[in-house]
């Protein structure tokens, strides 16, 4: 039982319980002490007041001390109490019953109100000093006793009462607590159930985020991670349709090709133009395998980065540069401004590649005679890098879509589709970012942000 969490909580709210009435019956218990005691001095107090007159009145007399408690001793025996008659040393001179005489009693300790013990039963007694005239017997004290057996007779009366309560009590928590640790314990229940449909491949399993706040918590956050699955598993299905489309092609080309030759089909000067084929096929698989495992470990952040303090300009002109003869051949020209732009610290290989691949996919789109605008400068704490062409623009939802693997536009049919999936990959692993949207003048506009140095 107390290997689940409902028998603990069940068990638990009956320790709470059995503490809450242990702690009850000795607070009562208490109570009924301290009442039972002030009863019994009240009575006694009542009980005494008319004896000790009557002692003190035969007393005063000139009557023996014996024969003043001979004399009143039926009446206390009724009563159910004793008279004794002590000395100043608190020696016991008389006693109606006729067994403390020669003992000594102890000091009262409240109000003139005292106990003593006798033959294992408790006494209450009250006193009063006795000083009786010229002639008389020396100054005494005289006491009326009463056992105390009230308390004993008051616990007796009320222990049925108490057992009862007790038992109602233990029935109610136990129902109380098994519907507790019932309402605690579904939500879990139906988790576990929730997680091995999950296992099972069910990956639209959801639960109720019900229960108490953790409880409910903890379902949420069930959910949460069951939707990032689903979207994962969604991604990696897609994933895996795109790559096999996009293996096919280079495949099928180097296969045909390869099969022309081996079957002679291609002779003489076709060969020449079928191998032409296979390596360019081959090189372009071999790109885009490169490309997806670079993303693949930018991703998980298996690559290691260099971490050193890099110029973004420098970068930019050293990218620039490579692109130029391909900038001049389709007519567009690079308007640069790099006034401004602060030092970054990472990989100078990996940023350059980033700002290689926005130069080169906006020169891919930026129609013939244009011009492709590249502003850096500092944004706060971070660099800002924007690439700007004049072309036709983002289609409409493309601003997320494009930087998804082998996400191509219309001017990039021959290319991987990798170039700004590396370039996300690589700005993010940088504690980066990149964007994009169109521009009211025309065209769209890719924005890099990097940490400062």
């Amino acid at each position: 039982m107390t290997r689940s969490v409902g028998g603990r909580l069940f068990l638990s709210y009956l320790v709470v319980v059995g503490v809450g009435l242990l702690a009850a019956s000795i607070a009562i218990s208490g109570l009924l002490v301290r009442y039972e005691n002030d009863v019994l001095r009240l009575r006694l107090q009542e009980l005494s007041a008319p004896l000790l007159t009557a002692m003190t009145t035969a007393l005063r007399g000139g009557a023996q001390p014996r024969e003043v408690i001979d004399a009143l001793a039926e009446q206390a025996r009724s009563a159910d109490a004793r008279l004794l008659v002590l000395s100043n040393n608190r020696r016991v001179l008389v006693d109606s019953e006729g067994t403390l005489t020669g003992g000594s009693l102890p000091a009262p300790t409240q109000g003139g109100f005292g106990s003593f013990a006798e033959a294992e039963q408790q006494w209450v007694f009250q006193q009063q000093a006795f000083r009786p005239g010229a002639g008389a017997l020396s100054p005494a004290i005289i006491a009326v006793a009463r056992p105390r057996a009230a308390f004993a007779d008051a616990v007796r009366t009320l222990l049925p009462a108490l057992a009862i309560a007790g038992l109602v009590a233990a029935g109610f928590a136990l129902v109380v607590a098994g519907v507790l640790s019932r309402t605690i314990t579904r939500p879990l229940r139906e988790l576990v159930a929730g997680a091995r449909r999950f296992a099972r491949g069910d990956y639209r399993t959801r639960v109720a985020a019900a229960g108490p706040t953790e409880v409910a918590e903890l379902g949420g956050a069930f959910n949460e991670m069951a939707a990032e699955i689903e979207r994962a598993r969604g991604g990696e299905q897609a994933f895996l349709a795109d790559i096999s489309h996009e293996l096919r092609t280079p495949l099928t080309s180097i296969q045909g090709f390869a099969q022309a030759i081996s079957e002679g089909e291609a002779a003489g000067p076709a060969v020449p133009v079928a191998s032409n084929v296979i390596l360019r096929e081959s090189r372009r698989l071999i790109r885009m395998v490169e490309g997806l495992l670079q993303v693949a470990r930018l991703q998980s952040g298996a690559q290691e980065l260099a971490r050193e303090r890099v110029d973004p300009a420098a970068l930019l002109a050293s990218a620039l540069a490579a692109l130029e003869p391909q900038a001049q051949q389709s007519g567009v020209v690079f308007a640069v401004t790099t006034d401004g732009v602060p030092a970054v610290r990472g990989d100078p290989d990996r940023l350059a590649q980033l700002f290689l691949n926005l130069l080169d996919n906006a020169l891919k789109h930026a129609p013939h005679g244009t011009t492709v605008t590249v502003s850096a400068g500092r944004d706060g704490g971070t660099a800002l890098v924007r690439v700007r062409d004049h072309g036709a623009g983002l289609p409409a939802g493309a601003d997320t879509r494009l930087f998804r693997r082998f996400s191509r536009g219309e001017a990039e049919r021959d290319g991987t589709g990798l170039g700004l999936a590396i370039a996300q990959a690589i700005a993010r692993a940088h504690g980066g970012s990149i964007t994009a949207r169109n521009v009211d003048e025309g065209g769209a506009e890719f924005t890099v942000r990097l940490p400062a140095a």
